[in-house]
């Protein structure tokens, strides 16, 4: 079981660095769920698309090093735990994210 969660968060973490350095560095916001209508209502910006960014790349950094952890130790418990605390970081950056985006009216 460690050796499938290590795989999948290697995976995730290529996934994720790709989309993040699209947005982050190549400014593809439109890869972000209706960036681009919110925009134009004045709800967000662009510094918003960029902290999606690098949350996305911060959290492939994460998922890299702690799946190829996870293949090296032997322990299903290990991998399972920091596969949990990646998401739920993962998920607590995004809705921080969207929150402090918002513009106020």
């Amino acid at each position: 079981m460690h050796i499938f969660l290590g795989i999948v968060m290697i995976v995730l973490s290529l996934l994720l660095g790709a989309i993040g350095y699209l947005i982050a560095m190549r400014g593809k916001y439109a890869l972000i769920n209706n960036f681009i209508m919110q925009r134009n209502a004045g709800k967000v910006d662009n510094a918003y698309a960029q902290r999606v960014g690098w949350i996305e790349l911060f959290a492939a950094v994460y998922f890299l090093l702690f799946g190829i952890l996870a293949l090296c130790i032997n322990s299903t418990g290990f991998a399972l735990t920091v596969f949990i605390i990646g998401v739920v970081l993962l998920a607590a950056a995004a809705l921080l994210n969207l929150f402090l985006g918002k513009r106020r009216a």
